[in-house]
């Protein structure tokens, strides 16, 4: 059996709505946020997707390859930049998952007439750690689309999360989250969740989905390689360390990995052979 989750009230970027956003999350492993982004902002997003973003066919899940996706936006497309930066991103997602995060995936996805429903999953359980551990991957949804039950709003299953003495049940009852263009879905990556199967006639299901991970665990898209340096260069640097050049440890030989990005430089200026630091 399946129920329908409707949207909740509005919230902007003042700091008690997002604790209680934040508060919803770890409650019941997500939170809806309307009116996210603005209708413009979705038309900007949509012809990016339409025009600029090579796009391929996806499979698996349960996906027959009625959907359409396209990964590695950030080596493709400038329209998304802004989103990674948005100050309510950037504190939503510390609050899930810790000061500490870069990006997991970027990726947007056209769910088409005829698509299958996705099997239920949890996002972090590609990573072998043993439950429960503490949250290290929140995932967000922006609805570019109207999200409902006739093109396949997402499943999800409340307080999923938090059930750590047991296997993914595909039978047992989910809730769909139906929400207008514009809006967020953000859950913690232990939720079981899928998307919804399209059977309408001629309605596509569009989104936007921007995943982040703690810095210390490997990404799904390796983003030091997935945007060459020539873009990466020319980024923001708050966007710069969310790839992933950021300090940790020991850098690039005793450097900062945004000082190697700019210079190309690996190996320490500073260093020489034994024998020329003996002089």
């Amino acid at each position: 059996m399946t129920d329908a989750i409707t949207e909740a009230g509005d919230v902007d970027d003042d700091g008690d709505n997002i604790t209680q956003r934040v508060a919803e999350i770890e409650d019941q492993g997500y939170t809806i946020i309307p009116d996210f982004i603005t209708p413009d902002e979705v038309a900007r997003l949509r012809h990016a997707f339409n025009t600029e973003v090579p796009i391929t066919r996806a499979f698996g899940l349960g996906a027959t390859g009625r959907t359409w996706r396209a990964h590695n936006l950030l080596a493709k497309t400038r329209a998304v930049d802004y989103l990674f930066l948005d100050a309510r991103v950037r504190t939503l997602v510390e609050g899930v998952i810790g000061k500490y995060s870069q990006i997991n995936v970027t990726t947007l996805f056209n769910v088409l007439p005829g698509e299958k429903r996705q099997i239920l999953h949890q996002d972090d359980g590609l990573w072998p750690i043993p439950r429960p551990h503490p949250h290290f991957l929140c995932n967000a949804l922006i609805a570019l689309d109207d999200f409902d039950l006739e093109n396949g709003a997402t499943h999800v299953v409340p307080y999923s999360h938090k059930w750590h003495d047991r296997e993914i049940d595909q039978d047992i009852e989910t809730m769909q989250v139906t929400m207008r263009s514009g809006t967020l879905l953000m859950w913690e990556g232990g939720l079981w969740h899928g998307g919804g199967a399209n059977p309408s006639k001629d309605r596509e299901r569009m989104g936007f989905f921007m995943s982040h991970i703690v810095t210390h665990l490997r990404p799904q898209e390796i983003q030091l390689l997935a945007v060459p340096r020539e873009i990466a260069r020319e980024l923001p640097e708050t966007l710069q360390r969310l790839l992933g050049y950021h300090r940790f440890g020991l850098g690039v030989d005793g450097r900062h990995p945004l000082e190697v990005l700019k210079d190309g430089v690996v190996i320490n200026p500073d260093a020489k052979p034994a024998s020329q630091q003996r002089n």
